[in-house]
């Protein structure tokens, strides 16, 4: 009986990061920069290569408000999802237009939860040689 609570506890705990992750994208989706950030540590690491490595709330609000505004339609589909501990990976791809063209960028990003919220995102994809936005 105590293995099996033990079992269970430890599958609530490992479901953590990935319901966090999951509202991450769920904010984004709805352009809600203030509900992502929520979901960071104050001094959260991000590193991207369109983003010159923001750190922290505050950083996370600017950085994707600034994307919204860039692409007012964009939004993240997620293809697979895994978690492990505290990480979780995740393939995904963007959908966006500009200049009339439809955009699907594909992207990963490797994540880290502490206690219910993002400590590091790593995040990957082609920006097509564009300097990083400060």
């Amino acid at each position: 009986m105590t293995l099996m609570i033990a079992m269970a506890l430890g599958a609530a705990l490992a479901a953590e990061p990935k319901a966090v992750v999951s509202s991450m994208f769920d904010a984004f989706n709805r352009h809600d920069a203030s509900a992502m950030a929520k979901l960071y540590a104050e001094d959260a690491r991000l590193t991207s290569p369109d983003f010159c490595s923001p750190r922290g709330e505050r950083d996370v609000v600017r950085t994707y408000q600034a994307l919204f505004t860039r692409f007012p339609d964009i939004r993240d589909v997620v293809d697979r999802m895994i978690a492990e501990g505290d990480r979780v990976a995740v393939r995904f791809h963007a959908e966006m237009t500009q200049a009339g063209k439809v955009i699907d960028t594909p992207i990963v990003t490797f994540l880290r939860v502490r206690h219910g919220r993002i400590i590091e995102d790593d995040t990957l994809f082609d920006n097509k040689g564009r300097p990083c936005a400060p």
